[in-house]
C-alpha cells in the first residue's frame, strides 16, 4: 500500500504507530527518562516502514526531544503546564492524552474546563486531518467550555492564544 498521508483515523497501523509513541512519550515524561520515547522511535525506524511512517516517526522523535528538553531544563512538573507546551509544538494527541489523565479525577468547573483543552486538541487533530466538520464542531464545544470556565484553571493564564487557534479554524471552517 503506497500512502499519501499519515491517517490515524483510517489506517490501522497508522493509529498504532500514532498511540503507542504518545504512549511512550508521555511515560518518559512522568519517568523522567528521554530513552523511553527515543527506544520506541528506533524500534519503528528499525524496521522496513513506508516513508510516511517514517516522516512521521521522525518528525515526533525531534518534536518530542525538545519538548522533553524543555520540561527537563524548566523542571515543569505541572502537567497543565506541560500541556500548553505540548499545544506550542503542534502535539496535539499527546496534549490530549495528557489533559485526559487529569480530566478524569477533576471535579466541577474545573472538569469542564479541562474539558475545554480537550476538545480544542481535538479540533486540532481532526483539522489536521482535513476533517473540518468535526474540527468545527470541536471547536465550537471547545470554545464553549473554555469561556465559561476557564477561571477554574487559575494556573493557565496562558489560554489566549488556544482561544485565537479555536476563533480562527471556526471562522475559515465553522
Amino acid at each position: 500500500m503506497n500512502l499519501k498521508k499519515f491517517d490515524p483515523f483510517n489506517n490501522r497501523q497508522a493509529r498504532d504507530i500514532r498511540n503507542k509513541l504518545s504512549k511512550s512519550f508521555l511515560e518518559s515524561l512522568v519517568e523522567k527518562d528521554v530513552s523511553v520515547f527515543q527506544k520506541r522511535t528506533a524500534g519503528y525506524l528499525q524496521q522496513d516502514l513506508e516513508q510516511v511512517y517514517q516522516i512521521y516517526v521522525k518528525k515526533r522523535l525531534g518534536k518530542y526531544d525538545e519538548v522533553f528538553d524543555r520540561i527537563e531544563q524548566e523542571r515543569i512538573d505541572d502537567e497543565l503546564h506541560q500541556a500548553l507546551i505540548l499545544w506550542d509544538r503542534e502535539l496535539y494527541f499527546e496534549m490530549h492524552e495528557l489533559l485526559e489523565k487529569i480530566w478524569i479525577n477533576a471535579v466541577g468547573n474545573e472538569r469542564k474546563a479541562l474539558q475545554g483543552l480537550i476538545r480544542a486538541a481535538g479540533m486540532k487533530i481532526h483539522a489536521e486531518n482535513g476533517n473540518m466538520k468535526a474540527a468545527a464542531t470541536m471547536g465550537r464545544k471547545a470554545q464553549e467550555n473554555l469561556q465559561l470556565y476557564k477561571g477554574a484553571l487559575k494556573q493557565l493564564n496562558q489560554l489566549g492564544p488556544i482561544l485565537a487557534e479555536i476563533t480562527e479554524t471556526l471562522s475559515k471552517n465553522g
